[in-house]
């Protein structure tokens, strides 16, 4: 019913805009006949609101990316890991772009971003599909860019936070910016910390009443899932004429306990799992003007380090079942030139040349692997207007991985305006991409299966987008459809040998539909805010039979929603403002062969969050007061099985800004 709910508002926003009897109505003056950037024609692209990335301050981008964007966020509990899927595709599919620079592991091939702050970051944006090749190779689902920038008007400002929440849990945050029209510089620190503390019913282990016969479910402690995470993040920028020069550092070391699954029924002195994150993140830049080019150098070192280990309780004390430590070391160096020949002609080459150390081991067993990964990335593109209406892109990637040929990457994309006084834009795509086995999937020990080849896949999309602008109303809307059909696809699965191995799945077809809506006006002294997304997602294996059994075939893969939808709401007035945030997924299936009898499924669930906010200032200083609650009604609900989620809780924030002192 939830689910029809929002549907509706939906449509009821759409609606609305072609309704002129709305009164006291001002529509902030936008510009809809702007010119749309020549390097993303044919990009199906999305960006998170600013106002979303200043209200959720505190939180890490998977609570943004999954309140806020069509992508499913698979969390394995509250601050615990979190990973990201495009949709259908796997977490491997998904890349991640920090500055210009991948920051997913070379060992897993993803990204944990429950480890990413928002703090830390001013712009993101999201690319779908074959739109992903424009930034980078392998990434069949999409890919995320991550971006910092300088403030050039900057004398001196900054910022400090402090937060309490439920199952004391606590968020501190301070920024300090300084510099001038030539120089700036920007340091921000963070901690956060939680007990994690929260209670829960427990539904996976449950008695009966021998008088009424029914279950009894008992209210439990999530214990053992304390997190405390770190860090900071220091930007230099430079520019004299027609150079500029920015240099980024990010530490950042988390500390989290991993609470037992709740169909755990040991004492607790057993099976105490722990994990360490620790990593450095340096990445320099410097970018020269031509009057028609730009040319930029990027260059990059990543260090990644994680101990993970797995006690129990023995007569002689704790002694450790599992103790692994991982250690990964990349360089990333990137050239590359864009030119305008003119306003209607565009095209860009650039070369990479990655190398990656690695080192595991699990200490108690004495098992691991060490190996290294050696990438040469080279790109061109070309984009091109013809007349006021088409403009067409096309991209081709050939990479080199190991002295290892990797068959021709390669993008065309399209967009024609239809008409220009509404700016309804049609765009389509098409993309063949590839993606080499992680070094995870070909040399973990026990299990890593040297024999997988490389995944490859055709997507593509096409998209209605435009903007309406009525006396009363503004919109901005985007409809698409897309298809993905991608070969060898990769999944862990167990071994007749007793432990889990990488395969390579004969073929998986994914496509769906997308809907995305935005739109902002004033009603008297009120300015609204609302936009909304909506996906349905069908990604089906057509694995061989004789693998995965007639069961399998032709079904929905594990984990994936077939629905998803979210809304964000916001309405203010004289520095008061309150904001709804509501997204739901339908059912997840845990098995290949989608039957519930075999293992349990995951039940669709609807999330509220609701944030009261009052921003007022003291002489120079403009203060923010949010109250924060979190899972609105009270919703029961997993993400991953054996993994309970908190109900009900809540947050009080004050962040302090100041500026030109």
């Amino acid at each position: 019913m939830k689910k029809y709910f929002f549907i509706l508002l939906l449509l009821i926003i759409q609606l609305s805009g072609f309704s002129q009897t709305l009164k006291h109505v001002a529509i902030p003056e936008i510009n809809i006949f702007a010119k749309r950037p020549i390097e993303e024609i044919g990009l199906i692209k999305t960006s998170v609101d600013t106002l979303i990335l200043m209200e959720s301050i505190n939180s890490s981008l998977s609570d943004v990316l999954n309140e806020t964007t069509p992508v499913f966020v698979k969390s394995e509990g509250r601050g615990a890991m979190a990973t990201v899927s495009f949709r259908g595709t796997s977490p491997t599919h998904t890349d991640v772009l920090w500055n210009g620079i991948s920051i997913k592991s070379p060992m897993l091939g993803q990204v944990d971003f429950s480890l990413i702050p928002i703090s830390l970051i001013d712009n993101i944006s999201l690319l779908y599909g074959a739109s992903s090749i424009q930034s980078t190779s392998g990434a069949l689902g999409g890919n995320i860019n991550l971006d910092n920038k300088a403030d050039w008007n900057n004398n001196i400002s900054g910022k400090f936070l402090q937060a309490i929440g439920s199952y004391k849990t606590f968020n501190d945050f301070l920024q300090f910016n300084i510099g001038n029209k030539n120089i700036q510089s920007k340091t921000r620190i963070f901690n956060n910390y939680s007990k994690n503390n929260f209670k829960f019913l427990n539904k996976n282990n449950a008695d009966i009443d021998t008088a009424t016969g029914e279950y009894i479910y008992p209210l439990q402690e999530n214990k053992n899932a304390e997190y405390q995470q770190y860090g900071l993040l220091q930007e230099v920028y430079t520019r004299k004429k027609n150079i500029t020069f920015s240099l980024k550092y990010w530490y950042q070391k988390t500390d989290r306990s991993l609470p037992r699954l709740n169909t755990y029924e040991g004492d607790d002195y057993s099976n105490i799992n722990k994990q360490m994150d620790e990593n450095h993140r340096l990445v320099g830049e410097i970018i020269r003007y031509g009057n028609k080019s730009k040319l930029n150098f990027h260059s990059a070192l990543i260090s990644k380090h994680l101990d993970y280990y797995l006690k129990n309780y023995t007569g002689n004390g704790y002694n450790n079942a599992i103790f692994s430590k991982s250690n990964s070391l990349s360089y990333y160096n990137k050239l590359s030139y864009k030119y305008n020949y003119s306003d209607k002609t565009y095209f860009k080459i650039s070369y990479s040349l990655n190398h990656h150390d690695v080192n595991t081991i699990d200490t108690v067993k004495n098992i691991g692997y060490d190996t290294r990964r050696t990438e040469h990335l080279s790109f061109i593109s070309w984009h091109q207007k013809f007349g006021n209406r088409f403009a067409t892109s096309l991209i081709l990637r050939k990479n080199f991985i190991d002295n290892k040929s990797i068959p021709i990457i390669s993008f065309i994309g399209f967009d024609y305006l239809i008409t220009k006084k509404q700016q309804l834009f049609l765009k389509g795509n098409i993309g063949k991409n590839y993606r080499h086995p992680t070094l995870n999937d070909l040399y973990w020990q026990p299990g890593g299966n040297p024999d997988l080849l490389s995944e490859n896949g055709i997507s593509s999309d096409i998209s209605l987008n435009n903007k309406l602008k009525f006396k009363n109303l503004a919109l901005e809307n985007k409809l698409g459809v897309f298809y993905s059909d991608i070969n060898n696809w990769i999944i862990w699965l167990p071994s007749e040998r007793g432990y889990w191995q990488p395969f390579n799945i004969k073929n998986v077809v994914s496509k769906g539909m997308e809907f995305h809506t935005k739109t902002s006006f004033k009603i008297q002294k009120f300015l609204v805010k609302i936009s909304g997304n909506y996906a349905f997602t069908k990604s089906i294996n057509y694995g061989d039979k004789q693998k995965w059994g007639d069961d399998s075939y032709g079904k929905q893969l594990p984990y994936v929603p077939v629905h998803s939808e979210n809304i964000f709401v916001s309405i203010s007035r004289n520095g008061y403002s309150v904001s709804y945030i509501h997204n739901a997924y339908s059912e997840r299936f845990t098995t290949s062969s989608n039957d519930i009898s075999l293992r349990d499924w995951l039940y669709p669930y609807y999330m509220s969050n609701l944030f009261i906010d009052k921003k007022f200032k003291i002489k120079k200083t403009n203060i923010d007061i949010q109250f924060k609650i979190y899972n609105l009604f009270n919703e029961e609900y997993r993400s991953v099985l054996g993994r309970p989620m908190p109900q009900r809780n809540y947050l009080l924030l004050m962040k302090l800004e100041f500026g030109d002192w």
